[in-house]
This record gives C-alpha cells, structure tokens and sequence, in this order.
C-alpha cells in the first residue's frame, strides 16, 4: 500500500500539471486539447479516489480486527483477575497486559491511517472540474476566442 502522503504529493503534481496544461491550452485556443485534458483528468482522478478507496477499506478491516483482538484479551484478562488464577492460558497476567496494551497502541496507530485517508473530497472536485472540461470544454475555448 502506498503511503498517504505520497498520494497527496501525487495528487496535488497532478493538479498542476492539469492545471498547467489547461492554461495553456485555453490560451493557445487548442478546442481539441483542452477537453481532452479534462478526461485525463477525470481518469486519474477516478483512479487516486479508488485507490484511496481501497486503502481506507483495508484500515477500516485492520481497525475492526484490532478491535475484536483487544475485546477477546480483555475478557481472558478479566477471567484471569476473576479466578485469581491462569487456568490453562498459556500467558501470565503480565504478559497478558502487555499484548493488550500493544495491541491497543496497533488500533490506535490503525485508526491514525485512517483518518489520513480521507481527502476525498478534493479528488472528488479534481474529478467534478476533469468532467466538466472533458464535456464543455471545446464550448469554453470557442466562448474565450470568440469563435
């Protein structure tokens, strides 16, 4: 899985490269390019939000499996404290507490991810700004040069 903050500096390189070349295309009056801008646009857009759709699925199942992890130590812990004895539990009470707390600092580190995914909403307006060039586009640089 790519790390988040190199998706966010791919994304913001696509940014200015779209909107770099859109100047410039507007400009030059090129009613064939610029449009065709847009769709690659729309394209890469599509392609960094479902990418980064899929990356936040994948933290969302780490942090529920965490999550179940943490409930079933917590129990046998609690077992453990009731009986005042370890039964047939392969692990001290000791050991025990230091799995839960690691296992608590995962779930929380996992849900940290998370939260770092969600950007979409700027993939979503590069995606909304690529469709309405790619379908308006050639009317925008008429429109501009007057033709």
């Amino acid at each position: 899985m790519m790390p988040a903050f190199i998706r966010k500096d791919i994304l913001i390189a696509m940014i200015v490269l779209w909107a770099g070349l859109s100047v410039v295309a507007l400009t030059l009056g090129w009613r064939e390019v610029f449009p065709a801008i847009g769709a690659v646009a729309l394209a890469i857009g599509l392609s960094i939000f479902l990418t980064h759709r899929r990356s936040f699925q994948e933290q969302q199942r780490l942090w529920d499996n965490q999550d179940e992890i943490q409930l079933r130590m917590l129990w046998r812990y609690l077992q453990m404290q009731k009986r005042g004895r370890q039964d047939r539990d392969p692990l001290t009470l000791d050991q025990l507490e230091e799995r839960i707390t690691d296992s608590f600092e995962s779930m929380v580190e996992a849900k940290r991810d998370e939260a770092k995914l969600e950007t979409y909403m700027y993939e979503m307006i590069y995606s909304v700004i690529g469709t309405l060039q790619w379908g308006l586009g050639a009317m925008l640089v008429d429109w501009v040069h007057g033709v």
